[in-house]
């Protein structure tokens, strides 16, 4: 694959990610407002079949987004990952909670009616399933799609890393400017061990488990914005 081809691709995928927004946003017009597990599912199926016709052109397979076999050692790589994001996003939080605490009470706010939709709709293990899925087919995306693109497209490390983080974080923009910033922290810590460690698989667990402690903490602790730090 040549660097044009790579921003071809990555075009293709931020027009993917843009219509199936579109749609899933239609849909819940007729859906109405308690079916928004279902249209996250959605919403994510539409984004891996997209990306895996754009890998059949390229004569790819999930393979090549870092999808290897699934070993032990993944699992406690995600847990370095999932730490290592909470604690630059503790840090995140904590810089913006000092020179600018009503954003972070308004986006806590936003949050927490995104996690009252969620525990309302299906329990607490259908929510980590769901969360589950949201980071398979988000880092596929990201860490896996983009970041991959990106490095053929730019070379080098930190420019795929942090354009890849960026567009992740754009995908948040619904959640104000300080979602696309944790998002985009959060993008960076994993882009760079992605690189590092070869495999999606621990970027996918984290970021499973991030959003469903997250959910976690906006439900037990709804009346302390200061504990409701993370993203879904």
């Amino acid at each position: 694959m040549n660097r044009r081809q790579a921003w071809i691709d990555i075009i293709f995928a931020l027009i993917l990610v843009g219509v199936s927004a579109i749609a899933v946003g239609l849909m819940s017009a007729f859906m109405g407002q308690h079916q928004f597990f279902l249209l996250l599912a959605l919403q994510g199926i539409a984004i891996l079949l997209g990306l895996r016709f754009l890998l059949a052109v390229r004569g790819q397979s999930w393979r090549h987004l870092g999808l290897q076999v699934l070993t032990l050692k993944d699992l406690g790589r995600a847990l370095i990952g999932f730490v290592s994001c909470m604690g630059a996003n503790m840090v995140l939080t904590t810089l913006v909670f000092i020179t600018d605490t009503q954003s972070l009470k308004q986006h806590v706010d936003a949050l927490k009616i995104i996690g009252t939709q969620l525990s309302s709709e299906i329990p607490f293990a259908g929510i980590a399933a769901l969360m589950f899925f949201v980071g398979v087919y988000e880092e596929i995306m990201a860490r896996g799609f983009l970041l991959a693109r990106c490095r053929v497209a730019l070379g080098g490390l930190w420019g795929p890393v942090l354009l890849s983080s960026f567009l992740f974080g754009l995908g948040h923009l619904y959640q104000g400017w300080i979602g696309v910033a944790q998002t985009t922290l959060f993008g960076i810590v994993l882009a760079i061990l992605t690189v590092r460690w070869g495999t999606l698989w621990p970027a996918i667990f984290a970021h499973a488990m991030l959003n469903t402690f997250s959910l976690a903490i906006l439900e037990q602790f709804a009346e302390q914005s200061s504990f409701s730090i993370f993203r879904f």
